[in-house]
């Protein structure tokens, strides 16, 4: 009879590590914010936050939960092409690619250091990079690096203005651009030093969010939609970081500091909310209504901070999500 027992309980030990055991629930509403969080650079793990603002409910390491592994080291940006997430993993070298569940399905490895991925074309993306001195170029069918187009150092945002696409180079003054029907650069304009951020407005025009060094004071830049010449410049007092735009509201975000606030028409920014206590490393904006997320990375060890806005600044919600929170994407 003991034999009996013993064998039965081996069964069930053995039907409890069945490989089919449904994983770990996480819930998949078609509303929630993607947040990026980079984990401490060298030896942390990048993990995948979500938070649906209609329930004001935060999940933490999702991707790990419904993969069984880690993302890597460090999760830097998230892109959504052709019904799939991007998930570019900076220090691991790797885009990750998911369906619409968070479920591994492919990933690119060709890589040496991958900032961001944009699509160009319905078929094409270009991943600027830190370290390789080219932007890499994707052929979205087969999700595979197809050429390298040679740049000048660090390459980092990117924006499409009709064929031509942008991008800053950080180690320069300058930002360049690639005519994506050739691959080639085909234009550059002279900014401030240490270029960061680039968009494009609803009147067509860029503009460039440079950080300043030692020679030059940082900037915020405003191109002329037709001929790209500057017709608005305005020095700041911080470094600054995470040009965002708000098209619902034609207004722009940038961390300076606090946060700050200026119409793509006026000239003078408001202040959001101060920085006094925080340490705000990015700003994004709901492009559904124009909340506005801000992540405080606290003390890059520990786990950030978020807050959401209203577009007249008056808090909404605050939440705790991974560490070093850098990306935000809005379905």
């Amino acid at each position: 009879m003991r034999k009996v027992v013993i064998i039965a309980f081996a069964f069930l030990v053995l039907l409890g590590c069945n490989d089919d055991d449904p994983k770990p629930s996480i819930s998949l509403l078609q509303s929630d914010i993607l947040i990026a969080n980079q984990g401490n650079f060298g030896w942390g793990e990048g993990t995948l936050s979500t938070y649906n603002p209609n329930t004001k409910t935060v999940q933490n390491n999702v991707f790990k939960t419904i993969n069984n592994k880690s993302l890597g080291n460090v999760f830097q940006s998230i892109t959504k092409i052709n019904g799939l997430y991007y998930f570019v993993i900076n220090n691991s070298r790797k885009i990750i690619i998911t369906d619409s569940t968070y479920s591994l399905i492919g990933e690119i490895n060709e890589l040496i250091s991958p900032r961001y991925i944009y699509p160009v074309t319905q078929t094409k993306a270009y991943v600027t990079d830190l370290y390789a001195e080219t932007i890499s170029v994707v052929d979205l069918t087969i999700n595979e690096v197809t050429k390298a187009i040679p740049v000048n150092g660090w390459s980092e945002k990117g924006v499409r203005k009709d064929s031509i696409f942008w991008f800053t180079a950080s180690e320069s003054n300058k930002i360049y651009g690639i005519d994506i029907r050739t691959d080639d650069i085909v234009d550059s304009l002279d900014v401030g030093n240490s270029p960061e951020s680039i968009i494009l407005d609803n009147s067509n025009r860029l503009w460039v969010l440079c950080r300043g060094d030692e020679d030059m004071k940082p900037i915020l830049m405003r191109f002329d939609s037709a001929n790209e010449s500057v017709e608005y410049q305005m020095e700041l007092d911080k470094t600054p970081t995470s040009l965002a735009f708000d098209s619902l509201n034609d207004v722009i975000y940038y961390i300076s500091g606090g946060v700050w606030s200026l119409k793509t028409n006026d000239t003078i920014p408001n202040l959001v909310r101060e920085g006094q206590n925080n340490t705000f490393y990015c700003v994004d904006v709901d492009p559904k209504n124009g909340d506005l997320f801000v992540s405080d990375a606290v003390d890059f060890v520990s786990n950030s901070f978020i807050f959401r806005f209203d577009k007249q600044g008056n808090l909404i919600d605050q939440f705790y999500a991974g560490i070093i929170s850098g990306d935000f994407f809005f379905q």
